[in-house]
């Protein structure tokens, strides 16, 4: 949503115009009782229109208004508008602007939702409120030590999700049904007997539910467990990609590779980017339902 504020002379046409809206979209989210009547410096609501990008423009000797508009396909408000100067004004040379560019084309993105199925109706009621999702991981298939695996009940979930298009993954946790278990995670992890069961249990519960994939959400691991975790997930990669499923996992939000931080040190980025088909960051966890509200950090690279 940007705001405009209106020009003597102006009209709705040229300012939908200008922002690549409607002209009926401007009138219903500022409530105007006229097409035709715009009072000069009232501030109008523009609603958002094609996606837009910016470039930087260093004005050069000889530019005008209406050179840069020709060029860049901008209007003289739009110029105003994004850059401040009057199409009466000269331009200074040197000066570097910033321009509207339209993008071609929206980007294309995935959706994943989480959900811990009841086993009733209810689970597929909530299907019918979705759409355009990609993902459904049904949270949690729970790893034993023992190498089995505790199914939630999940069927009524998996058949709507089916029906609605979304592709279901089965969600892998370390949970022992009170909390993420360090212990049991380092169990699994260094025990190739018991993380060899863990991965054919998943590739039997994957065939028999109909799983398009598998999300591994493994918290709460030692910092030490990192090579482990790694190994664990080029094993699991491999099997599920000889059967055409993914692998994903969710993992914890950091600015900068500590591998000795609690924790976070056990996500090995770079390594586990060439391990897994996509993952979900859990950027929530750098506030959570116990603490004050924060909001999500941008993850630098590294």
């Amino acid at each position: 949503m940007r705001i405009h504020r209106v020009r003597q002379g102006e009209t709705l046409q040229q300012i939908a115009g200008d922002y690549v809206v409607s002209v009926r979209d401007i009138v219903r989210v500022n409530e105007l009782s006229s097409h035709d009547v715009l009072v000069p410096g009232l501030n109008l609501l523009i609603p958002k229109g094609d996606p837009l990008a910016v470039q930087a423009y260093t004005i050069q000797p000889g530019d005008t208004f209406q050179s840069i508009g020709e060029r860049f396909g901008l209007t003289a408000n739009v110029l105003t508008t994004w850059t401040g100067y009057d199409p009466s004004e000269s331009l200074p040379v040197g000066t570097r602007i910033y321009l509207p560019v339209r993008r071609p084309s929206k980007r294309t993105i995935e959706v994943n939702g989480y959900l811990l199925p009841t086993g009733t109706p209810s689970d597929a009621r909530i299907f019918q409120t979705i759409s355009d999702m990609t993902y459904f991981c049904s949270f949690s298939y729970q790893a034993r030590a023992d190498g089995t695996l505790e199914e939630p009940k999940d069927n009524v979930a998996l058949a709507a999700a089916k029906r609605a298009g979304i592709r279901p993954l089965m969600t892998m946790t370390n949970f022992d049904g009170n909390q993420f278990n360090t212990t049991l995670a380092h169990t699994i992890l260094a025990n190739n007997s018991i993380r060899r069961k863990v991965i054919d249990q998943t590739i039997a519960v994957c065939t028999r539910k109909g799983f398009g994939g598998v999300n591994v959400d493994f918290e709460h691991m030692q910092p030490g467990d990192r090579p482990l975790y790694n190994q664990y997930l080029r094993e699991l990669r491999d099997a599920l990609h000889a059967q055409g499923l993914s692998v994903s996992i969710a993992m914890g939000p950091k600015t900068g590779d500590n591998p000795n931080q609690p924790w976070m040190g056990a996500f090995d980025y770079r390594t586990i980017g060439q391990e897994v088909d996509f993952l979900m960051l859990m950027t929530y966890e750098w506030g959570w339902v116990g603490g004050p509200p924060l909001a999500p950090r941008l993850l630098h690279d590294f």
